[in-house]
């Protein structure tokens, strides 16, 4: 498979800085997961919705039966300075990207760089 390639290579770089504000960023919406690490993860986070809800009504999950709520989503790669791992969490019907999905990612990339780390 050929690599990505962009008329301007330097928008990598662009996307790539969004993707640690998601974790790192006074405002990111995964911030909660960048506490306590020693490494930057770049990430984004997702919501896919299940049920079609009408232009005037308000999205409400409580109101919803479980299996027709979000799916939460989240994508990531870690330490940002030298890949080792790259994850995507897909909770079904688990909500937000950054409450839910974001959280297992965080999990599974510590796990498996202190794995690697004792080898």
């Amino acid at each position: 498979m050929p690599d990505v390639k962009l008329n301007t290579p330097a928008y990598w770089d662009d996307i790539i800085d969004g993707m640690i504000a998601v974790v790192h960023g006074e405002r990111g919406t995964a911030r909660r997961i960048g506490n306590g690490i020693d490494f930057q993860i770049a990430g984004k986070t997702g919501t896919a919705q299940v049920v079609g809800i009408k232009q005037d009504e308000t999205y409400d999950a409580e109101k919803l039966a479980e299996r027709h709520r979000d799916h939460a989503l989240f994508v990531a790669f870690a330490p940002v300075d030298d890949p080792k791992i790259a994850v995507a969490v897909i909770v079904e019907n688990g909500g937000g990207g950054s409450t839910t999905a974001a959280p297992v990612a965080r999990e599974v990339m510590d796990a498996f760089l202190n794995l690697n780390r004792m080898i």
